[in-house]
């Protein structure tokens, strides 16, 4: 019986001192929580998203691919013409020729160093992302 005067008598206490916190609380304006969540969005329209980060990495990375099929496809699209060329104008002949097998390799050698620097600048590119350098064009 005494356990429960005593639990009653803190319930009561309680009660008072709620309605006592509950009676002096401010009450927040109506419109309050519009202007949290315009204030929210406002501050993440200024801020990069982390998802979208992740989008553009993955299509640099995408990009490897991309740039060695397209630069390598020239490539080749050159080296086909200048072989039809050379075709209609030596002959066969043209074909065992070391200035047919030279130039070859240096169109080869040429693409293969742009798509080396391409790869540079975008690996350049990527890292002063990551460590947070400004972009010299900017």
């Amino acid at each position: 019986m005494i356990i429960m005067m005593k639990k009653y008598n803190e319930k009561k206490v309680d009660d008072e001192i709620s309605q006592i916190i509950s009676s002096t609380k401010m009450k927040a304006p109506e419109n309050l929580k519009y202007r949290i969540m315009h204030q929210i969005e406002y501050e993440s329209s200024l801020t990069p998203k982390h998802s979208q980060k992740y989008k553009k990495e993955t299509k640099e990375n995408g990009n490897v691919l991309k740039d060695l099929g397209s630069i390598y496809g020239v490539m080749y699209a050159v080296i086909a013409l200048m072989t039809i060329i050379a075709y209609a104008i030596e002959g066969v002949e043209f074909y065992l020729s070391t200035e047919y097998w030279a130039t070859v390799s240096f169109v080869g050698f040429v693409f293969s160093l742009f798509w080396l620097v391409s790869r540079l600048d975008g690996h350049l590119k990527s890292k002063s992302k990551y460590t947070g350098e400004k972009d010299l064009q900017n």
